[in-house]
């Protein structure tokens, strides 16, 4: 055994694995933790409001429908329902201008608030990152190789068949464009109606490359969506093996 192979550590691909495993389960902070105390109230007092106007709309409703197709109701009975009716629509309006309101006077608190979520952020990640330590430092190389090895292959398959940068969104754009100047929605219809048969041939085709363009074009955002998951695994073993190298 060569100097060489002695110095290099040995590579455990059960540690590998089980670095991989671990790192599947290490999720960003999700967006609906970063926000204040505001929002959050907003969207309760919100979705409150909603529901008791639809409970309002739906007992007057009710009450309307006894008072045209039953019996007609007591004079006190259709003010009730007058006042149901009233209050539903300035709940459901208040459901709509709550988060709005609290929208407005967040964006007025735009540097406390960032700075808030930038905080989150980094205790979130820093517990991430502490979960990591326990793993010996060559898995953790280990596991961003074949991670970054991932991230290539995807990004190269991408590239073959859309090229670069938003040519997905390009291509998903060009769909849409198409199937407009062949008669939108229309036109697809009935050329699936008809189905590939005598007369329709060409239009069939047609509709099949556009799908096909479409289908391609969602798939490659999703995989770069996917890749972005892989990203994030790879920043969170950069923290840890920083720390392991302090």
């Amino acid at each position: 055994m060569s100097v060489m192979e002695k110095e290099l550590p040995e590579i455990q691909i059960d540690d590998t694995i089980k670095v991989l495993e671990h790192l599947s389960t290490c999720r960003p902070l999700k967006a609906s933790a970063r926000r204040s105390r505001l929002e959050v109230n907003a969207e309760k007092f919100a979705n409150w409001c909603l529901v008791l106007g639809g409970a309002g709309m739906a007992i007057a409703a009710c009450m309307a429908y006894w008072h045209t197709s039953q019996t007609p109701l007591p004079e006190g009975a259709r003010y009730l329902a007058l006042f149901l009716l009233l209050a539903s629509t300035i709940s459901t309006l208040l459901s709509l201008l709550t988060p709005i309101l609290a929208l407005i006077y967040t964006l007025f608190r735009w540097e406390t608030i960032t700075l808030k979520s930038m905080i989150a952020d980094a205790k979130h990640e820093s517990a991430l990152v502490d979960s990591l330590q326990p793993h010996p430092e060559v898995a953790l190389l280990d596991a961003k190789y074949w991670l970054e090895l991932r991230i290539n292959r995807a990004e190269a398959r991408v590239a073959l068949f859309f090229g670069e940068k938003a040519a997905a969104l390009a291509l998903l754009g060009t769909a849409y464009v198409c199937a407009e100047k062949f008669g939108g929605l229309p036109w697809i219809s009935k050329t699936l109606l008809a189905g590939p048969v005598s007369g329709n041939w060409g239009n069939s085709a047609l509709l099949m490359i556009i799908a096909a363009v479409l289908g391609l074009s969602i798939g490659a955002v999703l995989l770069k969506h996917v890749n972005l998951r892989y990203r994030f695994q790879i920043e969170l073993i950069d923290q840890a093996l920083r720390r392991m190298a302090r």
